[in-house]
């Protein structure tokens, strides 16, 4: 009996010591049950979130972490929400103030191809939290997503900071992450990896657009034969594709602005890009001096209508030879190769065409292309592969010699046997080779079919002129001009003085020679400017200058919009979930 008791005894006291033992343990780490109910196990990692500081790193990246749908940015809901909500106009008048407006197209106001695909998407808060609302995002449930661009532009974190700003009206957190140029196209934009971005891409006639919206040029399909690879929105959509290929090859003005017209369309509807302005061009210069100056949105340089600048009245009267003087921010008269004019650009050289404001090509040295080649599509690919082209009579180099088909072969052999190490069109490596028939006809023959093929030619270079000379390292020096003017001094790091061409075959310009004096300290040129040394400077778009040279009554500003379009973009790359 007594030994049963302590039996008992010592069960109840094993019993007591594993209940114990229980209270005194965490349940989950023993395996055995979870007290904690998911609405309290959801709060407590509220309460961990809300212990961080709200702006911190740390409590976006834990809040972004917490969103489920990797790929949110794949809603068009979100991605017209953002549209809305951004203030475009303050972001204009904050960075250009009078002189620009809200771009809505991919084309500057004043090209033939404009078309305001994007004026649906006016500032509108409530607009933008409507359809935001349809993605299951609120102020009270935000969402979260980052914004890159280059560290080392102020204008474009301005821009960040006021879509930031707007984006949290509607219930969207943004991020800002910077990084150095090269760093960031090459490892962000170039991979596709961010979520929105602002950067500019250039376009001026269109013929870019495909590298930027093509299913086929997303990055990762470039190869040796597929360059140009820049659609780094890593968009997709197969009517944009179709509407790109009839542009490719479409020759007619009309028809092309009736395709342009159906490519901003669908890019707008689809909400992939935000055009927020065109960078701006503008030139100062004495208006005591120079008149009938303007800017032309072929590729924005100041000298593509001197053939109508002249001196004014008092000018011409008190000199014998009128010269301008034209203040340059660079070092000098190296180029990179012939095709990087730069400053002379269309100056001292000219090539068989050349491109005008609606992107149509307009022959220059050439009276005419034998024969029908045109395919059957009317379009201005080759179908034979083999060109016959005709130049005109009566046009010479600067030393009197005429231009002959053997300049125009001479010049390709030097560019395609340096095409490899030459950044240049992709289309040259599709040249087989320019055969001379006589002094003024000559054929150009493919390797295979190259769409907007004109293009490739827009320089002629003297026979002889580039022997023993290295291709990709050109000085001014070594051209001889077929162009309105001619080389006459070049004091590298100082000044170039360009002279007019007496054999030039079309009337130019009654300005006789133009000097560009060179600085890399753009301060001492608008002081120069001030202080009437020099006549005419290409300036930085920045307010309090314009404002300064605006109210100088010797000066006049001249603005217009550039070439390059500043935008937000989406990337649309797929995200592993």
């Amino acid at each position: 009996m007594i030994k049963l008791n302590k039996i008992i005894l010592i069960i109840l006291v094993i019993l007591i010591f594993i209940s114990i033992f229980m209270y005194s343990c965490e349940y989950n780490d023993m395996g055995l049950f979870n007290t904690v109910n998911e609405e309290d196990e959801a709060n407590s990692e509220k309460n961990t979130i809300e212990e961080l500081d709200i702006n911190s790193k740390e409590f976006f990246l834990e809040s972004k972490e917490k969103q489920m749908n990797k790929n949110l940015l794949n809603d068009i809901n979100i991605r017209k929400a953002i549209f809305y909500a951004i203030d475009r106009e303050r972001i204009v008048n904050e960075l250009l103030g009078k002189y620009s407006e809200v771009l809505n197209s991919l084309f500057d106001k004043n090209s033939y191809y404009y078309n305001p695909s994007w004026s649906e998407y006016d500032y509108d808060l409530n607009k933008a939290k409507e359809f935001l609302s349809k993605a299951g995002y609120s102020v009270d449930n935000p969402l979260y997503i980052t914004i890159g661009a280059t560290s080392d532009k102020s204008a474009e974190q301005i821009i960040e900071d006021i879509i930031k700003e707007d984006l949290d009206k509607i219930g969207i957190k943004l991020w800002v992450f910077n990084k150095p140029s090269e760093e960031w196209y090459q490892d962000f934009v170039g991979k596709g990896d961010y979520e929105l971005g602002i950067w500019s891409i250039y376009n001026f006639d269109g013929s870019r657009l495909n590298y930027n919206f093509s299913s086929e040029k997303i990055p990762p399909l470039a190869t040796d034969e597929n360059k140009n690879c820049e659609n780094f929105y890593w968009y997709e959509n197969a009517e944009a594709d179709r509407i790109l290929r009839k542009i490719m090859v479409e020759i007619d003005s009309e028809k092309k602005k009736e395709l342009f017209k159906d490519l901003q369309d669908t890019l707008a509807k689809d909400a992939v890009i935000l055009p927020l302005y065109n960078r701006l061009f503008s030139i100062a210069y004495s208006n005591k001096k120079i008149e009938n100056i303007d800017i032309s949105v072929k590729n924005n340089r100041i000298f593509l209508n001197i053939e109508n600048w002249i001196l004014s009245g008092e000018e011409q009267e008190n000199s014998e030879i009128s010269e301008i003087i034209i203040g340059y921010e660079g070092e000098g008269c190296k180029l990179s190769n012939p095709f990087d004019l730069d400053y002379i650009n269309n100056l001292v050289l000219k090539g068989l065409w050349e491109i005008n404001e609606n992107g149509e090509y307009e022959e220059v040295l050439v009276e005419g292309v034998e024969g029908d080649f045109l395919s059957e599509n009317n379009t201005n690919s080759v179908p034979d592969l083999k060109v016959r082209v005709l130049l005109k009579d009566e046009i010479f180099w600067e030393n009197g010699n005429p231009i002959t088909s053997e300049d125009v072969k001479s010049t390709y052999d030097a560019i395609l046997e340096n095409y490899s190490n030459m950044s240049i069109d992709e289309d040259y490596s599709k040249v087989e080779e320019i055969e001379v028939i006589n002094e003024k006809e000559f054929n150009i023959i493919f390797k295979e079919k190259v769409k907007d093929w004109k293009k490739l030619f827009g320089v002629v270079l003297e026979a002889g002129s580039l022997e023993g000379k290295d291709i990709n390292n050109f000085s001014v020096e070594n051209i001889v001009a077929n162009g309105p003017y001619k080389i006459e001094e070049c004091a590298d790091g100082e000044y170039l003085l360009l002279k007019k061409n007496e054999y030039y075959f079309v009337e130019i310009s009654k300005i006789d020679s133009v000097r560009i004096l060179f600085d890399t300290d753009i301060n001492n040129l608008v002081s120069m400017l001030k202080d009437g040394e020099i006549d005419l400077l290409s300036i930085p778009v920045d307010l309090d200058l314009m404002k300064d040279l605006e109210e100088n009554e010797n000066l006049s500003l001249l603005v217009k919009p550039g070439n390059l379009l500043e935008h937000l973009a989406i990337s649309l790359k797929p995200k592993e979930e």
